[in-house]
């Protein structure tokens, strides 16, 4: 908080939060980071979907840790949030759109949150897709998507990381004056780490027109960027060196 909202009173008090998963999370995990850190014990509530029960999985390929990111992040920047609402649906079967679905039902939350690419899925669903991210705006409800982690995109992009009805989030790596300090410099986050490549992904898109507000920005060739298709991401903020507790402690 000290470097993205210095002197900034507002800790998301009486808001509620949803979050859209395709794994389930340890409990103890949540109470520990909380613990931890000193944070308050924010309430969670879990939405099953598609028969999914909501144990997590385990094994390498475990989806439980992107979970209990998205969780404790939330919290860290949020911590008077009244819940944490997580939609979850089965980590194999799993459909965006019944989560989407899910979510435009609950019009008392007004922020929702995605760290998920959503794989390959048809025009159809893409457009069933769009519709709800639509649908949220209607309802004054915001949704932010984390861009990925695999770097650059140079033809089309998983969705939804070029939709251009939602915020689409880059990550970077944050420099701060001191321990809990304020902003000192932040650059793209782009690592090389083992056999691939992680960093922030981001691009122009194949598909959608660029939207109004980024029509007219200066330099946008001298920025790579894109005058006539949709450049993202939107924002950015920090996702490398991040701690969190997960994997059952």
């Amino acid at each position: 908080r000290a470097p993205y909202a210095p002197g900034v009173a507002l800790t998301g008090a009486g808001q509620r939060l949803g979050l859209l998963e395709f794994d389930g999370y340890y409990a103890g995990d949540i109470a520990a980071y909380e613990s931890q850190t000193g944070l308050p014990n924010v309430p969670l509530q879990i939405v099953l979907l598609d028969g999914f029960n909501g144990v997590p999985t385990t094994g390498p390929n475990s989806g439980n840790s992107e979970v209990a990111l998205d969780i404790e992040m939330a919290i860290s920047m949020a911590p008077g949030l009244s819940s944490v609402v997580v939609f979850e649906d089965d980590p194999v079967y799993g459909m965006p759109n019944d989560i989407l679905q899910a979510m435009s039902t609950n019009t008392l939350i007004k922020q929702f949150s995605c760290s998920w690419g959503f794989g390959t899925i048809t025009s159809a669903q893409r457009t069933a897709v769009d519709n709800y991210f639509l649908k949220f705006a209607t309802q004054g409800q915001s949704f932010f998507n984390a861009e990925g982690d695999s770097g650059a995109f140079t033809g089309a992009a998983e969705a939804p990381d070029d939709d251009p009805y939602i915020t689409q989030v880059g990550g970077t790596t944050l420099a701060t004056a001191g321990p809990g300090g304020p902003w000192l410099w932040e650059t793209v986050w782009n690592a090389q780490e083992g056999p691939g490549v992680a960093g922030s992904s981001g691009g122009v898109s194949p598909t959608y027109s660029i939207p109004s507000w980024q029509q007219g920005v200066n330099n946008m060739l001298a920025n790579l960027g894109s005058t006539t298709h949709r450049n993202s991401p939107d924002v950015a903020m920090v996702a490398d060196n991040i701690f969190i507790v997960a994997d059952n402690g």
